[in-house]
C-alpha cells in the first residue's frame, strides 16, 4: 500500500515539474525558430540585389 502511494506521489511530482519545463522548451524553440537561430536551419542564400535594376529609363511613373 505504501509503495502505491509513493509511486503515485512521484508521478504527480514528475508531472508538476516536467509539464512547465516542456511548455518552456516549446516556447523557446518557437521563439528561436521565428528568429532563425536554430542550429539545423540553413543560412539564407545571399543574392546580390541591385537597387532599381528592373527600371527602364523614364518609362516609370514617379511616386507621389
Amino acid at each position: 500500500m505504501e509503495a502505491d502511494r509513493r509511486r503515485r506521489r512521484n508521478a504527480i511530482i514528475a508531472l508538476v515539474v516536467l509539464a512547465p519545463l516542456l511548455i518552456l522548451a516549446a516556447w523557446a524553440l518557437s521563439f528561436a525558430g521565428s528568429a532563425g537561430m536554430l542550429p539545423w536551419q540553413p543560412e539564407p542564400t545571399r543574392i546580390p540585389i541591385t537597387p532599381f535594376a528592373d527600371l527602364m529609363g523614364e518609362a516609370v511613373t514617379p511616386a507621389p
